[in-house]
């Protein structure tokens, strides 16, 4: 996994063990979005089933992200076949290392991984600038992007007018 977009949408996904007050926790990251979600607390039996952890803590913060059910299983059907290699891109690396200081800045503030809410904690983490986005968040950078991909064409629901 490179500096060139992978197969999917947005690319690839990158993802880094850290340990958060004695714990350890796991950040994924989107190489072209830089949108990113933690899963605290993880324990051995999460990472043998990392490729499921992986879709079904993406389909849980992208839902909590108001993204629409069908986009979100469009998106998710995408990544069926999760493979994992090294990490080859810096910037990505970059950011992510400025990601994991405000996870555990979030997590301290919230009095440690039991008491965090990790949803509300990844919804923060998306609403900082990123120099590489042109200083936008990378939630907006995502929606633009799933909402684009997957919109549905067809008509507008109709609308009823009160007076």
């Amino acid at each position: 996994e490179g500096e060139e977009t992978g197969t999917t949408l947005l690319g690839d996904w990158y993802a880094n063990l850290l340990v958060i007050a004695r714990q350890r926790a796991l950040l994924f990251t989107n190489e072209s979005t830089l949108y990113s979600f933690a899963v605290l607390e993880v324990r051995k039996g999460v990472l043998t089933r990392f490729a499921e952890v992986f879709i079904e803590q993406l389909k849980l913060n992208l839902a909590h992200e108001d993204i629409p059910p069908y986009v979100i299983e469009r998106f998710v059907a995408e990544h069926r076949d999760i493979g994992i290699a090294g990490t080859a891109s810096r910037s990505v690396l970059g950011s992510m290392n400025d990601l994991a200081d405000m996870l555990a800045y979030y997590v301290q503030e919230a009095g440690g991984p039991a008491a965090s809410q990790v949803l509300a904690i990844n919804r923060q983490l998306n609403r900082s600038p990123h120099k590489p986005l042109g200083w936008k968040f990378a939630v907006e950078v995502l929606q633009e992007r799933l909402l684009g991909a997957f919109a549905v064409p067809g008509p507008q629901p109709s609308r009823v007018f009160l007076n």
